[in-house]
């Protein structure tokens, strides 16, 4: 037989195909044994720790790992969440003023977005922790100028992103941990509640009287707080020092000479504890809670200095100015149907709170014939109420709720005066339902709500009551 000539290019493109395809099979082999190890996971596993009285380290892996609860994991006590949120609204709201055939106020159209947040929280070391919120909120609301919310040209801090929390926070023992920056200050249960798990689509109006004067950033101030647990976490205290209200320069000394805010909070649950910076609304059938919690709030300006607005400025140096007092009581509840079950069931919610708010301010706003400048003039002496109660049905995805809530500005001012306050005596009543599209139930949910409001002081230029409705479609990743 005539042997067959092989050429040097053929023999090299033969080796060629035996190392592509020994490569291709190593490289099936590496991509089965793979998935072979990476099994669909079961139950998260808690860490191994490190025995008393010895020493270790964690080292760090190469690539970030995924935790139990979302958060990305650089090393054991190292770790970041990150979250959004996107409250969309549609509000119709009536408006007061009478038409000249007498016939009630026309309706104020909106579509906007109420909370449209980022926000991230983490873990430095062990027992070091921050937390970080923007938002930007009712963007694209319409101004009475015309101009909308964010736009260019809008009416000065319309819907201007900003950072709400900011702070670090320090555990050195159960009973004592220690956090400073932008922090969500302890004025009422209904301000303390997650704006995700609210029982109706909103705080509570009455929920904000503390903040009237204008001196902090949507409940929130920058300055110092502890807080601590006791009897088994059934227990927390809060206690904090906030900036607060700043008097402006005298004639012989600079601004800011006045003593901070001061801010504190008692809360005892005598069922599951709550531990969160954050804490009730729904829990969807997860938790058995029923509590009391008590707050108080204070502040008080110096006699040197001038008062604050909407008095003129310069105004009030040499007067007594009263302390600004606020106090709030609120009892609570979260009743499974079923018991407690992590995966979620029917609940039923409730809250009732109280308010008792005292500016200082007495008299009017012309400083002529105002009596007492106060600390907080925008916040007049007043009485507020707020009970709200849901109910939860896992099963259809649905939820019910009520609200009512009432202001009662003192009458300690005369009738014209509380005709033209900031904000007058009112009473709102509102009702609605969600529908949840997924659980965690908070992740989607449209929700629509109606609500009356009532004006006890209304002059007969504008009509007593009004009506709103609002529709919200609430998107959540946390």
């Amino acid at each position: 037989m005539k042997a067959i000539a092989v050429s040097p290019r053929s023999a090299l493109q033969g080796k060629m195909r035996l190392v592509h395809q020994a490569s291709l099979t190593a490289l099936i082999c590496a991509v089965a044994a793979t998935a072979w190890a990476q099994r669909t996971p079961g139950p998260a596993e808690r860490p191994q720790e490190t025995p008393t009285g010895t020493t270790g380290t964690t080292p760090l892996p190469a690539v970030a790992q995924i935790g139990p609860a979302r958060e990305i994991k650089l090393a054991e006590n190292t770790w970041f969440r990150f979250g959004a949120q996107v409250q969309a609204w549609f509000k119709a709201a009536q408006d007061r003023i009478l038409q000249p055939d007498g016939s009630d106020g026309q309706y104020a159209l909106d579509f906007y977005c109420r909370r449209c947040r980022f926000f991230a929280t983490g873990s430095v070391v062990k027992d070091v922790f921050f937390n970080v919120l923007f938002e930007s909120a009712n963007v694209g609301k319409g101004n009475n100028d015309g101009t909308k919310g964010s736009a260019v040209g809008a009416t000065a801090g319309s819907a201007v992103p900003q950072i709400l929390d900011a702070y670090g926070q320090v555990k050195f023992a159960n009973e004592f941990w220690l956090s400073g920056g932008s922090i969500l200050m302890p004025l009422t249960r209904n301000g303390l509640q997650p704006t995700t798990t609210y029982v109706s689509i909103d705080v509570g109006n009455t929920s904000t009287t503390p903040i009237l004067q204008g001196n902090s950033n949507v409940l929130r101030d920058l300055g110092i707080q502890a807080n601590g647990f006791f009897v088994n976490n059934h227990i927390e205290y809060r206690l904090g020092v906030f900036q607060g209200s700043r008097q402006a320069a005298g004639p012989l000394q600079t601004g800011s000479h006045n003593a901070p805010r001061f801010v504190a909070m008692v809360s005892a649950n005598l069922w599951d504890p709550e531990t969160g910076y954050v804490n009730g609304g729904h829990y969807y059938g997860t938790r058995k809670v029923v509590g009391l919690m008590g707050n108080f709030d204070y502040q008080v300006f110096r006699t040197n200095a001038p008062a604050a607005p909407p008095f003129t400025a310069g105004t009030g140096v040499g007067a007594d100015k009263n302390a600004y007092v606020g106090v709030s009581g609120a009892a609570f509840i979260n009743y499974p149907l079923n018991g407690p079950n992590p995966r979620g069931g029917d609940e039923i919610v409730g809250l009732l709170q109280f308010g008792y708010y005292d500016g200082g301010v007495r008299g009017t706003y012309d400083a002529a014939t105002a009596t007492n400048f106060g600390t907080y003039p925008l916040v007049l002496k007043q009485t507020d109420f707020l009970a709200e109660a849901g109910y939860y049905n896992h099963g259809l995805r649905l939820s019910f709720f009520g609200k009512f809530e009432a202001r009662k500005i003192s009458e300690d001012y005369d009738v014209a005066f509380r005709q033209v306050a900031p904000l007058p005596s009112q009473w709102w009543a509102a009702a609605g339902l969600k529908y949840y599209v997924a659980f965690p139930s908070n992740f989607m949910n449209f929700a629509l709500q109606y609500e009356r409001v009532n004006n006890f002081d209304a002059p007969s230029s504008q009509q007593k009551g009004t009506h709103n409705i609002t529709f919200q479609m609430q998107t959540l990743l946390y």
